[in-house]
């Protein structure tokens, strides 16, 4: 009896089997060949990306190299002006500058080469020192250069001072520029003496930071740094002209 009920059960299977729809064979054929086709477009997709990738890549460098070389003020440059990292802490007795020369890359140049130098004792000096001498093209009325001074013994520690001295007056007034380069990994403290009437100001002018020392009225010190050099104008001179000079130094 059991085995007449399995029978009969698996009559009606089949029947209900064969009586479900079904889609003909070209119909599957043709929806597994669009699935195909779907799939080979989005590997030769995939393909094309990867292939193209070192493309793309060495384009956005020629790019980027473009834009840098096409406008200098870029953050590179930026960085460039920045080789020697300063720290200005000021306390009630002295004003403390904290140094130091990140890596540097020193190019061998003729630092005279296209340069139209008035005076042939800096012209001399440039030939004497390794490193890129700055000039004023801004001088006050009455003041001329009377001294160019040189330490050049050691290559690393070089320090070119020019000295301007005002002759037109009873009591004579001058002030001095210098310049120091700093080799790779120098660190260097300032020390510089202030009193109840000492002024101190941080300005930051054409994307350079100096630090502007006022004694009194006409005595000033203005510091800052280009690259790896160091540079100093102080003496009896106003605020006004200390700038104008520093502004001026190309």
């Amino acid at each position: 009896m059991s085995k007449d009920l399995d029978s009969l059960i698996k009559e009606l299977a089949e029947e209900r089997i064969c009586e479900m729809p079904h889609p003909l064979k070209e119909e599957v054929w043709e929806q597994l060949m669009v699935r195909l086709r779907k799939k080979r477009k989005e590997g030769k997709r995939i393909n094309a990306f990867k292939r193209l990738k070192p493309v793309i890549a060495a384009c956005m460098v020629i790019i980027f190299l473009t834009v840098l070389y096409v406008n200098p003020k870029t953050q590179v440059a930026a960085i460039t002006n920045k080789m020697i990292k300063r720290i200005v802490k000021i306390t009630q007795d002295t004003v403390k500058v904290y140094k130091k020369v990140d890596s540097i890359a020193v190019e061998k140049t003729d630092y005279l080469f296209g340069r139209d130098i008035d005076d042939p004792r800096i012209g001399e000096a440039q030939k004497k020192v390794h490193f890129r001498l700055f000039i004023p093209e801004y001088i006050p009325e009455g003041f001329k250069l009377d001294s160019v001074d040189i330490l050049n013994k050691n290559e690393k520690k070089e320090t070119v001072t020019f000295l301007y001295i005002n002759s037109n007056r009873d009591k004579k007034d001058c002030f001095e520029v210098t310049q120091r380069s700093y080799s790779t990994g120098t660190s260097v403290t300032m020390n510089i003496e202030k009193n109840e009437n000492t002024k101190i100001e941080i300005l930051t002018l054409d994307g350079v930071e100096y630090t502007l020392i006022n004694h009194e009225k006409d005595l000033n010190g203005l510091l800052w740094d280009i690259e790896n050099i160091g540079c100093e104008i102080s003496g009896n001179i106003s605020r006004e002209n200390i700038i104008e000079i520093a502004k001026s130094m190309k």
